[in-house]
C-alpha cells in the first residue's frame, strides 16, 4: 500500500497502464475502437490491436465468420456493445458512420441491429483460435470507467488449464522473439 504524497509519482497512461498487466487487456471507446492494448492481447487476436474498430473487425472481416469457433456469439456481443454505447451517449455523425456502413455491409450486423436485445454481456467466455499455439478459452470481464469518455476497459484470463498453458507459450514467444507477434 503506498501512503503519503511522492512528487514522483504520476498517474500512468492508458498504454503504460495495460503493459504494465500481465493478462490480455484492451481499452475501447464508445465506437468499439481499441485505444490501447498489451502486446499480449495483440497476439492473442488481431481484433485486439490499437486502431481497431471490434465493429468493423467482426462483421466487415470475412476471415472472422468463417474461422471464429462461437462468430454469433461474438457478433452478438459486438452489436449489443455498440447499441448499448449509443444508449449512453449522444449519437453523433462518427456514429452513425459506423453502425450504416455497418448496416450496409453486413446482414448479418443488419439483422442483430434491428432485433431488439437486452444489455450487452459485460463477462463471459470466448474461443479463439490462435495460429502460434492453438485454441484458448479465455474468460472476459469489461470494467467500465466512470470518468465520462466511454471507455471499457476488457481483461481475459485462462479459464482452463490447457488454454492457461498456451497462453503462457503465447507470452513466451513475446518475450524470446518480440517481433514474432
Amino acid at each position: 500500500m503506498c501512503v503519503g504524497n511522492n512528487a514522483k509519482a504520476r498517474a500512468l497512461s492508458w498504454g503504460e497502464f495495460i503493459d504494465a498487466v500481465a493478462s490480455p487487456m484492451i481499452v475501447f471507446d464508445r465506437y468499439l475502437d481499441v485505444v490501447a492494448a498489451n502486446r499480449l492481447a495483440g497476439a492473442v487476436s488481431a481484433a485486439f490491436r490499437v486502431g481497431t474498430n471490434l465493429g468493423r473487425f467482426t462483421f466487415l472481416n470475412p476471415m472472422v465468420e468463417e474461422t471464429a469457433e462461437q462468430w454469433t456469439v461474438e457478433a452478438a456481443r459486438v452489436a449489443a456493445a455498440l447499441r448499448h454505447s449509443l444508449q449512453q451517449h449522444d449519437p453523433d455523425q462518427r456514429f452513425r458512420e459506423i453502425v450504416g456502413e455497418l448496416v450496409a455491409q453486413s446482414e448479418s450486423f443488419a439483422a442483430l441491429w434491428a432485433a431488439p436485445t437486452g444489455a450487452p454481456e459485460t463477462h463471459g467466455v470466448a474461443v479463439f483460435r490462435n495460429p502460434l499455439v492453438g485454441t484458448m478459452h479465455l474468460a472476459h470481464e469489461h470494467l467500465r470507467r466512470t470518468d465520462g469518455e466511454g471507455h471499457t476497459v476488457m481483461v481475459w484470463a485462462p479459464a482452463d488449464r490447457e488454454s492457461s498453458e498456451r497462453l503462457e507459450r503465447l507470452r513466451g514467444l513475446l518475450t524470446a522473439d518480440p517481433s514474432a507477434v
